[in-house]
C-alpha cells in the first residue's frame, strides 16, 4: 500500500544510488590510473571490480542513514510501552550499586520516551531526595504546589505506599509536541517505572538484611573468642596493676586508660552483634570542649599526623558522653585512614543557629585525605555497609549517625571531591534547649 513514509523512503534509495554512483566512478578513475601505472594498461577488469565492491559495501550503510535521518525530519518518534517495559529491565536495575539506582532509571525513561532530561522528586517521601539525569538538567523547586516549570513538558505523579513522588519530563529530542496518546503512554510508563524502582529499592533491602544477619553471626562467634579473651586479659591485667611497684601516677594513668579500652571494646561489640538495636542515651550536660580535649590527648597518633585544635568555649551539650566518645574517635579513625596516616587534621568547635533559630554546638573534623565525590555524600555515606575503603564494612558511620540522631542532632559531611580532603559536621543541641530537641519519630527514621 502506499504510504507517505516509503515515498520519503524512496528518496534515501534515489540518494545513495547517486552517491554510489560517485563512489564507483571516482574509485574507478583511482584504480584504473594505479594499474595502468604498474601495468601499463589503459583498460582493466580488475579496477572495475574494486570499484564496485566499493560502491557496494557502502550503498546498504548509507541507505539506512539516510533513511533515520529522513525518520527524524519528517515523523515523530512514537513510544512503544511494551518495548519501553522490556527496556526499563525490573530485574537487571536491581542489579545495579543503590548508589545508582535511580539515575538509571531515569537514563532509560529518557531513552525510551526520547527525552532530553528527566528528575524524580521524592523530597515529599521520608528521607527522599531529588534525582536528575543528565547531572546538567535544569533545577526544579520542589516546594512548587503547581507542578509546572517552563523547562518541562510534563509532571507525572507518582504514588506509592510511602506517599507522592513526581517524574518531571523535558522535551523531545525530535521536538514534536505531546499528543494525548503519548501522554497516555507516558503514564502507563510512569507506574510500571515506579514499581521497577520499588522492586530495586526493595532487593537491596533483602540483600542489606541478609548482610546484616551474615555480620551478626561472624560477631556473636567473635565475642566468644579473640575479642572476649582480650578483654580478659586486660582486666586480668588492671587488677595486678593496681598492687605493684611502679609510681602511682603512671599506675592510675595505665588503669583508667585500661578500663577505658576495656568499656569501649564492650560497647563496640554489642553495636556491632546488632547494629540497628534501639539507641537509648542517657543525656547529661556535657562540657565538649573537655571532651574533645581528653579524646585527642588520649589517642596514640601516628607520628606523620598533626591534630591542630580550634576549640572555642561552649555552653553545655546535652548528650551522652560515651556514647559520642564512640562517634568522634571513629570520626578520627576515618581521618587517619583517609590520610594514610600522616597529614594534617583539624577539629573545631563554634556556636550555629538552626533553621528553627535554635542554637546548637557544632564540632567539625577536617581531614586533608583523599575526599569523596558529591553523589556518594548524598546516597550512600551513611548508609549500612556503604564504604569507600577496600577494607571497610560500612558500619561505624551507620551507627554514628544514629547515635547522633537519638541526641537530637545532625551528622553530615561534605568534600569538594577526589583528593580535597572531607569534613564531618557534628551539631547537638544545648543543655539550655533541652527541652525542644526533637527526637526521630521511631527506630527507622534513624
Amino acid at each position: 500500500m502506499f504510504s507517505f513514509r516509503r515515498l520519503v523512503h524512496s528518496f534515501a534509495y534515489f540518494g545513495a544510488t547517486l552517491a554510489a554512483i560517485a563512489v564507483f566512478v571516482l574509485v574507478l578513475m583511482l584504480a584504473e590510473s594505479a594499474v595502468y601505472v604498474v601495468t601499463g594498461q589503459p583498460v582493466s577488469v580488475w579496477a572495475m571490480v574494486i570499484a564496485a565492491i566499493s560502491a557496494a559495501f557502502g550503498y546498504a550503510p548509507l541507505v539506512q542513514s539516510m533513511q533515520r535521518a529522513l525518520d527524524r525530519m519528517f515523523f515523530r518518534h512514537q513510544l512503544d510501552t511494551l518495548a519501553a517495559i522490556r527496556q526499563l529491565g525490573a530485574g537487571d536495575l536491581a542489579q545495579l550499586p543503590v548508589q545508582d539506582v535511580e539515575t538509571a532509571l531515569l537514563e532509560r525513561i529518557c531513552k525510551v520516551s526520547h527525552r532530553a532530561y528527566a528528575v524524580l522528586d521524592e523530597t515529599n517521601l521520608p528521607g527522599g531526595d531529588c534525582f536528575s539525569f543528565p547531572a546538567t538538567a535544569p533545577k526544579i523547586d520542589p516546594a512548587d504546589q503547581s507542578h509546572s516549570n517552563v523547562a518541562y513538558e510534563l509532571c507525572l505523579k507518582l504514588t506509592g505506599a510511602a506517599g507522592e513522588a513526581y517524574l518531571w519530563l523535558g522535551p523531545r529530542l525530535d521536538g514534536w509536541p505531546m499528543d494525548s496518546e503519548e501522554r497516555a503512554s507516558l503514564e502507563s510508563l510512569s507506574k510500571f517505572s515506579a514499581m521497577s524502582l520499588e522492586h530495586a529499592r526493595l532487593t537491596h533491602l533483602q540483600s542489606e538484611a541478609a548482610r546484616l544477619d551474615s555480620l551478626s553471626r561472624v560477631t556473636k562467634q567473635l565475642h566468644s573468642h579473640d575479642l572476649k579473651n582480650r578483654l580478659h586479659d586486660l582486666s586480668f591485667l588492671a587488677h595486678h596493676l593496681g598492687s605493684g611497684k611502679l609510681d602511682e601516677e603512671d599506675v592510675q594513668r595505665m588503669l583508667s586508660a585500661i578500663r577505658k579500652v576495656t568499656g569501649r571494646m564492650q560497647t563496640l561489640m554489642q553495636r556491632m552483634s546488632d547494629p540497628n538495636a534501639p539507641v537509648d542515651p542517657i543525656l547529661a550536660p556535657l562540657d565538649m570542649v573537655l571532651l574533645l580535649k581528653s579524646s585527642i590527648r588520649e589517642r596514640l597518633w601516628p607520628e606523620s599526623m598533626k591534630v591542630v585544635q580550634e576549640l572555642e568555649p561552649l555552653p553545655a551539650v546535652a548528650g551522652d558522653a560515651d556514647l559520642l566518645q564512640g562517634v568522634f574517635e571513629n570520626l578520627y579513625d576515618n581521618a587517619v585512614q583517609a590520610m594514610q596516616r600522616q597529614g594534617t587534621m583539624t577539629v573545631e568547635t563554634g556556636l550555629i543557629t538552626d533553621a528553627t533559630g535554635v542554637q546548637m554546638a557544632q564540632v567539625r573534623v577536617s581531614d586533608q585525605g583523599c575526599g569523596m565525590a558529591d553523589t556518594f555524600i548524598r546516597h550512600s555515606l551513611f548508609r549500612l555497609f556503604a564504604t569507600s575503603k577496600t577494607n571497610g564494612l560500612g558500619v561505624g558511620l551507620y551507627l554514628s549517625r544514629r547515635i547522633v540522631l537519638a541526641q537530637g542532632g545532625t551528622i553530615t559531611a561534605e568534600s569538594e571531591g577526589a583528593g580535597k580532603g572531607s569534613t564531618f559536621i557534628v551539631c547537638l543541641p544545648l543543655w539550655q534547649n533541652r527541652h525542644e530537641i526533637k527526637l526521630p519519630d521511631s527506630e527507622e527514621t534513624i
